[in-house]
């Protein structure tokens, strides 16, 4: 076989196999719920489940933001399996906190701007929930 058919062939097998790595990290409608003490909601919006994608998985940087003080509203994002990512918190539900789901991507403890387009859905979704509080964060990475 011809050297350029092999890395042609190596090239073609490659980009198959990448393909569902980065499809798997796309979230569809539902696979993210807000929840509150006692309840979760779904996140239906496709637009903004592809914001929540973007932000977790994406290549961009993600901002840091000031710290939230103990106390204050928080609902986590729980993954449809029930898994916690991490917690969205503040009177504005603008900021948030990763439990150790990505590493490298999100320090523990450290406070990260959320989405814009994510704090307006979330904000909906979450009135005639009770909140959480914010408290000392769990361990992880």
């Amino acid at each position: 076989m011809a050297p350029a058919l092999k890395i042609a062939g190596v090239l073609v097998a490659a980009t198959l196999l990448a393909v569902p790595a980065a499809v798997a990290k796309d979230f569809g409608p539902g696979d993210l719920r807000v929840c509150g003490r006692e309840r979760c909601r779904a996140i239906m919006n496709p637009g903004v489940m592809r914001a929540l994608s973007a932000y977790y998985w994406g290549p961009g940087r993600v901002l840091r933001a000031g710290p939230v003080r103990n106390g204050a509203p928080a609902f986590e994002l729980r993954f449809r399996n029930g898994y916690a990512s991490g917690l969205v918190a503040s009177t504005w539900l603008n900021r948030f906190r990763a439990y150790g789901f990505f590493c490298g991507r999100f320090e523990r403890g450290k406070w990260y701007r959320f989405p814009a387009r994510a704090v307006a859905e979330l904000r909906m979704l979450t009135a005639g929930l009770e909140p959480l509080r914010v408290s000392a964060p769990p361990r992880s990475c």
